[in-house]
C-alpha cells in the first residue's frame, strides 16, 4: 500500500455528507461527501434486536460515514446531524421533541410533566383487552361517539340539550327522580303506575265519568 492510498484511506473513515438517495427494502442509503457519492448502504438505527425501530432518513440529512479500514464501500451511516436548513426542533434542555414533515409535533417536557402532540390527521388506538385512563379531569372539546354501551359510576351533568332516539329507561335512584322547570310531552301515552294520564277519566257525581283530560 503505497503513502497516498494510505492517506485515502484515513480521510475515509470518518466523512461527513448528505443523504443523497434512500432505499426501504433494504434498509440503505446512498451519501454525497464532496465530489463522492457512495454506493447503498446500511444507516444505523436506534434499536434492531428484539425491538426495532423504523425512522428512515430524508433526503439532504447531514449524516456521518463510517468506514472501516478507510473502505467506503462497506462504510454504516450514523444519522442525526443537524445543519443550517434543518436545526433543532427546539433549544429548551428540558424538552424532548419529534417532529415530522408534515407539521406534526410530538413533545414531552420533563421539567413541567407536560406531553403534547399535535399537527395530526388522526389517531388510532386498539387494544384486545382493555384501555384504562387515570386522571382527575378529562375533558374533549368536540363530538364523542361511543359504539358500545356506556356505564356512568358518579353523577352526570349535561349543560346542553339531552336527546335519546331508542327510549329512556331507569332503575333505582334512592332520591328519586325530579325535574325542575316546564315538562312537554307529546307523539304518545303517558302513563304513571298504570294509569294513562291523557286519557284517564274519573267517576262524576251523576254516575258517569268524567271526561278526558283537555
Amino acid at each position: 500500500m503505497d503513502h497516498i492510498d494510505l492517506i485515502t484511506r484515513f480521510e475515509n473513515l470518518l466523512r461527513t455528507g448528505t443523504v443523497a438517495a434512500v432505499q426501504a427494502k433494504p434498509p440503505r442509503v446512498r451519501v454525497r461527501s464532496g465530489g463522492l457519492l457512495t454506493g447503498w448502504l446500511a444507516w444505523f438505527h436506534t434499536r434492531a434486536g428484539g425491538t426495532r425501530d423504523w425512522n428512515p432518513p430524508t433526503l439532504g440529512e447531514q449524516c456521518l460515514i463510517l468506514s472501516p479500514s478507510g473502505e467506503t464501500t462497506a462504510g454504516l451511516v450514523l444519522l442525526g446531524l443537524n445543519a443550517d436548513d434543518a436545526p433543532p426542533p427546539s433549544d429548551d434542555t428540558g424538552e424532548w421533541v419529534r417532529v415530522f414533515p408534515d407539521g406534526a409535533r410530538f413533545a414531552y417536557h420533563h421539567g413541567r410533566g407536560e406531553l403534547s402532540v399535535s399537527g395530526i390527521q388522526t389517531a388510532t388506538i386498539q387494544a384486545a383487552v382493555r384501555c384504562v385512563i387515570r386522571c382527575p379531569e378529562t375533558e374533549t372539546s368536540g363530538n364523542l361517539t361511543v359504539g358500545g354501551n356506556l356505564t356512568v359510576k358518579g353523577a352526570t351533568t349535561s349543560e346542553g340539550l339531552l336527546s335519546y332516539q331508542a327510549g329512556l329507561a331507569g332503575t333505582g335512584g334512592g332520591a328519586g327522580t325530579a325535574i325542575s322547570g316546564t315538562l312537554t310531552h307529546s307523539g304518545g301515552q303517558l302513563s304513571s303506575n298504570g294509569v294513562v294520564l291523557d286519557s284517564h277519566t274519573h267517576p262524576d257525581a251523576h254516575g258517569g265519568n268524567t271526561g278526558a283530560p283537555q
